[in-house]
C-alpha cells in the first residue's frame, strides 16, 4: 500500500487565509469534518474580525474541534448529496466528456 499526501487541508487552509486577508468574503462555509482547519479558521478570523464560518459535515462525519471553533454547524444528508450532484456525463465547451465515477451514484 502507498500513500499519497494530497495536502488539500492545507491548499484549502491557506486559500482561506489568503481571502481572508483580501477581503474575499464574509462568511465561508466548510463541507467538511476535518479540525486541521481549525488554526486557519481562527487566523482568518484575527485578519477579518467578524468573519463568520458555518462547517456542514458530510454523512457520517464530525468533528468536536471543529464545531467548537466555527460559528454553526449543520450535517449533510446523503440524499442531499445526491440531488446536488452533476448529470452522470457532463460534455464541455472544448467537447469533452466528463463521466462521474460509478461509486458517486
Amino acid at each position: 500500500m502507498t500513500y499519497e499526501e494530497k495536502e488539500s487541508d492545507v491548499n484549502l487552509a491557506v486559500a482561506m487565509v489568503e481571502d481572508a486577508a483580501l477581503d474575499r468574503y464574509d462568511m465561508a462555509i466548510l463541507v467538511s469534518a476535518d479540525s486541521d482547519l481549525c488554526p486557519a479558521v481562527r487566523a482568518a478570523r484575527r485578519i477579518r474580525p467578524g468573519t463568520r464560518f458555518v462547517a456542514a459535515f458530510p454523512p457520517r462525519r464530525y468533528s468536536d474541534d471543529l464545531k467548537r471553533t466555527v460559528d454553526g454547524f449543520y450535517w449533510l444528508g446523503r440524499d442531499k448529496l445526491r440531488r446536488s450532484q452533476l448529470p452522470d456525463e457532463v460534455v464541455t465547451a472544448s467537447g469533452i466528456k466528463l463521466s462521474r465515477p460509478a461509486y458517486w451514484k
